[in-house]
């Protein structure tokens, strides 16, 4: 049975912080996949694309699989790259309603650091171009989709209203 909530999108576009907020809200843990990544391996994000970009999405793959066998009734915030390999997607939709996050690119940029994000050490660019490479998968692996333009309030109870009751209302029912 499928309890997790599993947020994908473009980084910068929400996730970790819809995520934050909505576990909050249903009750329910949150699970960042880079930070899970990072505590595991004891190595930033960036340390580990300092290796290789295949050598994270490897460790990457491996924390989906991780998360979507341990956790139920969890909120799981994947990178932006998660879609990359359909393995990853694969795994969390056993037990995940996958949500893509949609942001526009100009309002990621105005909030995100950019310096703290490994694939856009070359400029914002990179992001229109990322957006451009992925913006097929999410629609395509996605359950349902949310707009984040609004304000924060109105995407959690867009997620909400389109999740099964069965996981909203877990521990209320």
């Amino acid at each position: 049975m499928k309890t997790n909530i599993v947020l994908i999108g473009m980084t910068g576009s929400g996730k970790s912080t819809i995520g934050e907020k909505l576990s909050q809200q249903l009750d329910m843990p949150f699970k960042d996949i880079d930070h899970f990544i990072e505590q595991t391996t004891k190595k930033t994000v960036s340390k580990l694309f300092e290796v290789s970009e295949a050598h994270f999405r490897a460790i990457e793959t491996q924390a989906c699989k991780e998360l979507a066998v341990t956790e139920s009734y969890t909120v799981i915030s994947c990178g932006g790259g998660v879609v990359l390999n359909p393995e990853n997607i694969e795994a969390l939709r056993k037990t995940g309603w996958i949500v893509f996050v949609d942001r526009p690119v100009e309002h990621i940029i105005k909030d995100i650091e950019i310096g703290h994000r490994p694939l856009l050490k070359d400029g914002e660019n990179v992001l229109y171009q990322l957006n451009e490479q992925r913006l097929g998968l999410y629609q395509s692996f996605a359950d349902f989709r949310v707009d984040n333009q609004s304000d924060l309030e109105e995407v959690l109870s867009t997620i909400k209203n389109n999740l099964p009751k069965t996981i909203t209302h877990k521990r209320r029912g």
